[in-house]
């Protein structure tokens, strides 16, 4: 890596520090595109919960190609609705996330939202590749939701993996925070900044909330940077560029293109970090298995008080299964993951109400 790519991460991380002393005027959300084509379908694919009423669409978007989706809602059991949740999946988004939390959130009295990509919505489909130009595809969703799918109460989205990325993207660079009242991220997002998990040789370990970090819950552990376990191959493919987590150095063009996709991408971009009506929780590993932890990390601390945000808690899982089994995991007060999850979505004071 030459010295001018690591100035320019150097210049990164000193942005990156001093935002909780100076906030700069955001830009403009992204551009959304349109649902099209709406159709419903004869049955709904494998992997949708019993019940969804499911509908083909096209999602079109700027600078991508047309992509195809099938999205299924349900209804609560009994009358009326405390909100709406959006379930994204993780990896490519082309099955549907159907955790144990879908039945749960139906009964706790929410409409339940998922959905499927025909094609990974990371890759554009076009030459040119960006994570973050792609992203406007589950934030055109999840406001066609709002629009069109919404039964009233919370207008909420719980992402897993890349879907909570997505989510993420949505938040800071597509407007979200003007509908959406509770968001739940689960390990991660996990693009919060491309390039410290692609660059050769890696980024040092980020310290994941770190003592005196505002909102978190639980003691600091360290986390590797770059992607692994093959995410890498998923992230080369989607960024259009080879390199990522390879055995050669990065160059600085890769660098730079890698920073200006991601969610926290300054000082790239200007990416919002200001959702003062919605809640947001993000529930991590903590052990090291893959860089999820890390990347949330990068976007975590940009929060540094209560006022960004409607409530805000960064949670520390152990004894996870796997590298991003937060369900399976226990929190610091001896909680299972899955029941801190679900309860932080369905009450208290900042759960999935309506806010907006």
């Amino acid at each position: 890596m030459t010295y001018k790519t690591l100035a320019i991460f150097a210049g990164a991380f000193l942005v990156l520090c001093m935002g909780a002393a100076r906030a700069p005027a955001q830009n403009p959300p992204l551009p959304l595109g349109t649902v099209n084509g709406v159709a419903k379908v004869a049955s709904c694919p494998v992997g949708f919960f019993p019940g969804v009423s499911c509908y083909s669409a096209t999602v079109s978007c700027p600078n991508t190609a047309d992509i195809v989706l099938v999205y299924g809602y349900r209804n609560p059991p009994h009358a009326g609705s405390n909100g709406t949740i959006v379930l994204l999946s993780g990896a490519d988004g082309t099955t549907p996330e159907n955790e144990d939390f879908v039945p749960a959130y139906l009964e706790a009295g929410y409409q339940i939202v998922q959905f499927e990509w025909q094609t990974p919505w990371e890759d554009t489909g076009l030459t040119t590749k960006s994570i973050q130009i792609a992203a406007c595809r589950p934030a055109t969703f999840l406001n066609y939701v709002h629009q069109k799918v919404y039964a009233g109460g919370g207008m909420c989205a719980h992402g897993v993996s890349a879907g909570s990325a997505a989510v993420a993207y949505t938040l800071a660079w597509y407007g979200s925070g003007t509908y959406l009242d509770k968001a739940e991220l689960l390990s991660g997002p996990v693009f919060s900044n491309i390039a410290q998990g692609c660059v050769v040789p890696a980024t040092p370990a980020v310290m994941v909330c770190p003592s005196g970090q505002f909102g978190c819950n639980g003691a600091p552990w360290s986390d590797n940077t770059p992607y692994v376990l093959g995410s890498e191959v998923g992230v080369r493919h989607w960024t259009g560029d080879k390199t990522c987590a390879n055995e050669f150095k990065t160059t600085e063009q890769s660098a730079v293109a890698w920073t200006a996709m991601s969610i926290v991408n300054e000082p790239v971009g200007n990416p919002s970090f200001n959702y003062p009506k919605t809640a947001m929780a993000g529930w991590l590993c903590s052990n090291g298995l893959n860089n999820s932890a890390a990347e949330g990390q990068l976007f975590y601390r940009k929060f540094t008080n209560p006022a960004q945000t409607a409530g805000y808690r960064v949670t520390r899982i152990d004894n996870c299964n796997g590298p991003e089994g937060v369900t399976q995991g226990t929190t610091p007060q001896g909680e299972s993951g899955l029941t801190a999850i679900f309860n932080d979505m369905v009450s208290g004071s900042e759960a999935c109400v309506k806010r907006h």
